[in-house]
């Protein structure tokens, strides 16, 4: 349930309805394992060391000798009731309501290095990138299609 949850993040009605529990079940269920899948699965592998500011620095260096790839996509989610809200999701290129988001991984996608997930404004993904990019080290390579940023160094 919660995996189908974090695919297509339908209303909690709407969950509780397709696998047959209250609204309040369903909600209370997503919650526990989310917090459960966030222990087990971390994001990214920057995400893991993020706590330790040396481990930080020595996976930056040891990474900086890989083109990073990076890809951006949207997922489609229910349109919001106000509207305000719809515009902050709103997709014109999808045409619907999106959430965006960023992998940024190493080549053949061995592993996945950082992650931007739920991007709700309507970003291109080059200003996502250049936003992500602040983050790692000047020298770092990128490699990703013209959306993207195309290759860099």
């Amino acid at each position: 349930m919660c995996l189908f949850y974090l695919r297509h993040y339908p209303t909690l009605e709407v969950l509780g309805l397709q696998f047959e529990i209250s609204k309040t079940e369903a909600n209370d269920t997503v919650h526990y394992w989310l917090k459960i899948l966030r222990v087990l699965l971390p994001a990214s592998l920057l995400e893991q060391v993020a706590a330790n500011s040396s481990d930080y620095e020595w996976l930056q260096q040891e990474l900086r000798q890989y083109q990073w790839i990076v890809d951006s996509f949207e997922q489609a989610r229910e349109r919001p009731g106000d509207n305000p809200e719809q515009r902050t999701y709103f997709s014109g290129k999808k045409q619907q309501h999106t959430f965006k988001s960023q992998l940024i991984s190493l080549p053949e996608g061995k592993d996945i290095v950082d992650v931007e997930t739920g991007t709700k404004e309507p970003t291109s993904n080059i200003t996502l990138f250049r936003q992500q990019q602040s983050k790692f080290a000047p020298d770092q390579g990128f490699d990703g299609d013209k959306a993207s940023g195309g290759p860099s160094k």
